[in-house]
């Protein structure tokens, strides 16, 4: 994912949304696996990569079919996730019942994981593919929506007094491995199979509180971004005009282009419009 973005983007470069002042060329890592577990893993990625990330990336595809390494790459997904995010924070912003319920969650998915279960259970995974909005009828919709589903990358556990799930996003995708899912039959068409099945195939429904939750995430990374300093502006600035024909194709425009389409100038900043 990282790769892509740097490929795509119209500097080489990203930034972290907690060091938005600092150019980086690579995501964050964690030595946590064992080489055999890293193999694992990496068979998965380079499943998901190959047969749905890069066609829907390139416009390729729009249907997907999937074995059942899909539903391993998300399960390592959603772990990772969790993992992670409890050792930063240790869920502090969850009720007692709903850590344990995480632990329990990061236990069956390990355990699927090494092959000692046969699925999930009730920690189940649900994926939804995005591409770029050219028309809505939604209200307060974030004049970046468009960048933030084409070309951000994001991890949150998310809870409300009921219901908490692992939120993953990436490029053009949204992965959420629930921990406990409240009203299930709300989530239409975005559940990952067992064996196989065909991503893409099918209208989704999602729970209204979802898309909330999904645009407050963008509006927060742009609320972020609008903290770049002037001199980071200027180190942008000057790495646009550097490649400015490598700009005009790249990802990272097509993406703001799509926004200033729906939104004018209110795509941008009222200090950078400035």
């Amino acid at each position: 994912m990282f790769r892509w973005l740097k490929e795509t983007s119209g500097s080489g470069f990203f930034r972290y949304g907690q060091t938005i002042n600092r150019r980086v060329q690579d995501g964050h890592k964690e030595h946590w696996l064992c080489p055999g577990c890293e193999d694992l893993f990496s068979g998965w990625e380079t499943e998901f990569a190959n047969n749905v990330f890069h066609p829907l990336t390139s416009g390729k595809a729009s249907q997907f079919q999937y074995q059942e390494w899909l539903l391993k790459f998300a399960v390592s997904l959603s772990w990772r996730c969790l993992l992670h995010i409890r050792e930063l924070s240790g869920l502090k912003h969850f009720s007692e019942e709903l850590r344990q319920e995480a632990e329990r969650a990061l236990y069956r998915w390990s355990e699927f994981l090494l092959g000692r279960q046969p699925d999930p259970g009730k920690y189940e995974q649900h994926l939804l593919p995005l591409d770029q909005i050219v028309d809505h009828t939604v209200t307060d919709m974030p004049p970046n929506i468009n960048r933030y589903l084409l070309r951000s990358v994001e991890i949150d556990v998310a809870c409300s007094d009921r219901e908490a799930f692992v939120y993953v996003k990436l490029p053009y995708i949204f992965s959420i491995g629930f921990i406990n899912i409240n009203r299930p039959g709300e989530w239409e068409g975005t559940k990952i199979q067992i064996r196989q099945g065909l991503l893409g195939s099918s209208e989704y429904s999602l729970p209204r509180s979802f898309l909330e939750y999904m645009m407050a995430r963008a509006r927060r990374m742009r609320e972020i971004q609008e903290t770049i300093s002037d001199r980071q502006q200027e180190t942008i600035k000057k790495s646009f005009l550097k490649n400015i024909d490598k700009l005009a194709e790249s990802e990272t425009f097509k993406a703001t282009h799509a926004d200033v389409k729906l939104f004018g100038s209110d795509a941008f900043s009222q200090s950078r419009k400035s």
